[in-house]
């Protein structure tokens, strides 16, 4: 599995497991819901600012969230 596509699921299962709207999690972290759609799409990869923002909007760890990543891309 890419890394893009890692991202992708795992940014949309916890946005879905938490019912967060695309929309409401962009205004959080201060960003464009179209972004927020092209990284679960695996169009775009966000830069670590993103992902920390991220991770910090569901109260995860960066660690918590790249081991999440690791077991996609070992599958």
């Amino acid at each position: 599995m890419e890394i893009n596509v890692a991202i992708a699921q795992t940014l949309r299962e916890l946005r879905i497991k938490n019912n967060v709207s695309q929309e409401t999690l962009a205004e959080a972290i201060d960003s464009h819901q179209v972004y927020i759609s092209e990284i679960e799409n695996g169009k775009k990869l966000p830069s670590i600012y993103v992902v920390y923002n991220i991770v910090q909007y569901f109260d995860l760890s960066l660690s918590e969230f790249f081991s999440c990543i690791d077991e996609k891309m070992k599958k």
